[in-house]
């Protein structure tokens, strides 16, 4: 299979030339929609992700895909995802609305699952041509280099900044507790591209960042290839954050678990439980 796998970055950059880079600042009137919901949604988008399934499609016959424009249609399909198959979960374009405004910091992300378990993920900006993968056991890799974590800053360095990614959906007591606690952590913007900041963490430019919109197609890739680099991430539960984690009320991740707990006593110290 892994044979099969190294035709991936060949896809994504196939796929980024023919259906987005086109696109880019280059949208015509009626080609940015809004899905239900009132998310932001482009022909490019779209395009993405129905050229990059119908290529993993053919390179793994019977393989399953699901994603994220596919659910916005039907999204009882994020239920009961088949373990007996290989099931590709695709981002088209990670940070919509900023492509939309012809933002450079958007990104197609990918995650192979098996049995419920991440077991590859690819992050690739079409613009700067860069890629982070990972497979399962197999390290990182940026652009074919191993990635590796730095040694990471005390929680209490200056030097360790990380980002807290707020959600309309999350728990009002969530919420209202993570912004009376945040100015006790060194927190910087986020790029509004989940995937763009995962690049920031894996390659140690940021060291922690709490998410609390948990749908797959935005962390399935990015946990992965952290984990491979060296990070840590669980749910806040402490539950390792899986295709059906969704639901859940946040995700943290960090250097290594000795962090994770500090950041979540920090962050969360008065909801039972947590």
């Amino acid at each position: 299979m892994s044979i099969k796998l190294d035709q991936i970055p060949s896809f994504l950059r196939s796929v980024a030339e023919t259906e987005i880079m086109p696109r880019f600042r280059n949208l015509a009137q009626g080609e940015v929609l809004q899905k239900k919901g009132g998310e932001t949604v482009t022909i490019a988008d779209l395009e993405t992700e129905k050229h990059l399934s119908r290529l993993l499609l053919d390179l793994f016959p019977g393989s399953y895909v699901i994603g994220e424009e596919k659910v916005a249609e039907r999204p009882d399909l994020l239920n009961g995802l088949p373990d007996e198959k290989l099931v590709w979960v695709i981002d088209p374009i990670d940070g919509t609305n900023n492509f939309a405004r012809g933002s450079e910091t958007f990104r197609t992300m990918l995650a192979l699952l098996y049995q419920g378990e991440t077991i590859g993920a690819w992050i690739y900006d079409p613009v700067r041509q860069i890629l982070l993968e990972a497979q399962k056991g197999e390290g990182a890799r940026l652009d074919g280099r191993p990635l590796v974590l730095s040694k990471p800053f005390p929680l209490s360095s200056s030097d360790c900044i990380g980002t807290l990614h707020g959600s309309e959906n999350s728990d009002p007591l969530l919420a209202k507790t993570v912004q009376r606690n945040r100015d006790q952590l060194n927190v910087v913007k986020t790029l509004r591209c989940a995937g763009a900041d995962y690049e920031r963490l894996s390659r140690s430019e940021t060291h922690f960042a709490l998410f609390t919109r948990l749908m797959p197609w935005d962390h399935l890739p990015g946990i992965l290839i952290h984990q491979e680099a060296g990070g840590y991430s669980a749910c806040l539960d402490g539950e390792e954050y899986r295709s059906h984690s969704y639901a859940k009320e946040g995700l943290l991740l960090a250097p290594n678990k000795q962090i994770w707990n500090e950041i979540r006593d920090v962050l969360l110290p008065a909801i039972p439980g947590k």
